[in-house]
């Protein structure tokens, strides 16, 4: 018998006529506790047993493409159809008529062995260290690559290396049944839920750094090297203390250095953006990164150097980057995961507390050309914020307070002033495309 035969036993053997193992797991209480965020089954498969598959899969010569289901009528054929198929992104019975995702497919039967779980966890580490070592060493050999590598190491080496170590002392072992299912079926439909929620907000916000991006970009005529923009109008110290223009601490937030810069700063603001939409508020989103890009700015501009060395070449040291609102975003997230503990997936806390584990390694290893006053203002700030609003904060809120909504809205209004300060500092430098 194939080990996919035998897996699609399994599952039907979950699978009892009229029952859906987890139905009673899924946590009705919270805004994502509904079975409609389950795909529901087409009408042309209703009645059936079915696979849906992810990706491009060959079955006794009929060839799926992503998102295709194949039916049959039995329990026998099911089985067949299951051992030789791949990509499966969920299955199909004829009592339920939602498709059951493959993470849903079986439920916990035992406790997790902690030596298994371990060994697991050793080939991962052992994998990611050798990239960390072997990237950190390009990028200090070769210096013209260092910003690459330092990036290349933190997403595919240091990032799994602290999960790895955050997850090898966590005592998984001790869970019990009832509760790893609990924790399953509540990941998989918070996730669920997660990408449901709008995203227009995050859409135009990111859109707008973009339109920033470019018009620097349309100043200093490339995608790299930004500089002629940067001293226009992002944090300049000399020109913030000694000149008094304030201004640069907001306008700061809204610029880049470079395109892999606004690349990595886009993503992760629209991935800690969505969280606090849909969490909290739309509204807290604006308040909590202009806040924040300030504390960080103000924390750049009395902890952070004002000049730098690289190669034994002094120059002025300016600040630029949304880093710091990114940051406070981080920090104000950590503080309602920790309020919302128990209905939360512990998955997102601990990757908010990975993340901000790695930025700092990633700032002391990158310290030459990254600003770690900054980073660390902005994350300051965010946790503050995120113990100010504490007692007023409510789960995934149908209306938001009166007062959350106006700090919104005067928040939006001095970003949107910072983009037309940045307009009009950068036009008069005109363009090289245009002369």
């Amino acid at each position: 018998m194939s080990e996919n035969n035998s897996a699609g036993e399994v599952i039907l053997r979950e699978w009892k006529d009229d029952q859906v193992w987890f139905r009673d797991l899924i946590p009705e209480e919270y805004p994502w506790g509904n079975e409609e965020f389950l795909d529901e089954v087409p009408e042309t498969a209703r009645g059936e047993f079915g696979v849906k598959f992810a990706g491009d899969s060959t079955v006794d010569g009929t060839r799926y493409q992503s998102g295709q289901i194949a039916v049959v009528d039995t329990r026998e054929e099911f089985v067949r159809l299951f051992s030789r198929s791949e990509n499966i992104l969920g299955i199909i019975v004829p009592w339920f008529d939602r498709i059951v995702p493959a993470t849903l497919l079986t439920p916990y039967q035992r406790q997790i062995d902690k030596a298994e779980f371990r060994r697991g966890l050793a080939a991962k580490f052992q994998k990611a260290l050798l990239i960390t070592v072997v990237l950190l060493g390009i990028g200090f050999w070769m210096k013209e690559f260092l910003m690459l590598a330092l990036l290349g190491a933190t997403i595919y080496g240091l990032f799994p290396l602290v999960e790895v170590a955050m997850t090898w002392f966590r005592k998984i072992d001790e869970v019990s049944v009832p509760e790893l299912n609990r924790r399953l079926v509540n990941h998989e439909f918070f996730q669920r839920w997660m990408l449901s929620r709008p995203k227009r907000s995050m859409q135009i916000a990111i859109g707008v750094l973009v339109l920033v991006f470019l018009g620097q970009c349309a100043v200093d005529g490339g995608l790299f090297n930004l500089g002629q923009s940067v001293q226009a109008a992002a944090l300049v110290k000399k020109d913030v203390t000694e000149g008094g223009e304030w201004w640069r601490t907001v306008t700061t937030g809204l610029m880049h250095a470079n395109l892999i810069h606004i690349l990595f700063n886009g993503m992760a603001l629209y991935s800690l953006g969505r969280v606090i939409t849909a969490v909290v508020s739309r509204s807290l989103l604006s308040v909590v990164f202009l806040v924040t890009v300030i504390t960080g700015s103000i924390a750049s501009l009395y902890l952070g150097p004002s000049e730098v060395t690289f190669e034994g070449v002094t120059m002025p040291r300016a600040s630029v980057g949304a880093s710091g609102g990114i940051l406070g975003c981080l920090g104000f997230l950590l503080v309602i995961t920790y309020k919302y503990k128990g209905v939360i997936p512990g998955y997102l806390r601990l990757s908010l507390i990975q993340s901000a584990i790695v930025v700092t390694i990633f700032g002391l290893l990158g310290s030459l050309f990254i600003d770690n006053a900054a980073h660390a203002g902005g994350f300051v700030g965010g946790v503050v914020l995120g113990l100010v609003f504490y007692p007023w904060l409510n789960l995934a809120p149908e209306r938001t307070r009166l007062s959350i909504r106006f700090l919104g809205w005067v928040s939006m209004a001095v970003l949107v002033a910072g983009v037309v300060k940045i307009a009009i500092e950068l036009v008069p430098l005109g363009s090289p495309y245009f002369q």
